[in-house]
């Protein structure tokens, strides 16, 4: 058959996948600086569940080499379906994860405009707070959809 897969012979890529790390890098660093930047000298405690946060959600979205050695993908017509009807795709773990770091981008960007709205914000005050509301709005909805 042309063009059909045999997903029997599938293999992950590993987390040590250099692709693999840099696609990682290429969401975490930019969804996390606005967080870090208001807030990494006043709310490091805040800051470090952020980043303890994003590290774990990264474990949980990427293969170790032992996964990655052993992983062969299966399709079942039923369970397939299901998640089809249902636009669910992540587990409860990582979408507890996910709603976890939004909620750290949601304090951070309260806890920054409290500590620098005086009547006269500058533009990169607004923009830090529009950041961290952003990326909170993205992991929280990804989070609440399983997406």
């Amino acid at each position: 058959m042309s063009g059909s897969v045999d997903y029997s012979q599938v293999h992950a890529e590993s987390l040590t996948s250099s692709r693999n790390l840099k696609s990682i890098a290429a969401i975490l660093i930019p969804t996390s600086a606005p967080l870090l930047v208001a807030n990494v000298r006043t709310q490091p405690t805040l800051c470090f569940t952020a980043t303890a946060l994003a590290i774990l959600l990264m474990r949980m979205s990427v293969n170790t080499n032992k996964q990655a050695a052993t992983c062969k993908i299966s399709f079942k017509k039923d369970a397939e379906k299901k998640a089809i009807e249902n636009v669910t795709i992540t587990s409860l773990s990582n979408r507890f994860v996910r709603i976890s770091m939004g909620l750290c981008h949601v304090l951070g960007a309260v806890a920054y405009a409290l500590r620098s709205f005086d009547g006269h914000a500058a533009p990169i005050s607004w923009a830090l707070v529009t950041g961290q509301c952003v990326v909170s709005g993205v992991w929280i909805s990804s989070g609440k959809n399983g997406q």
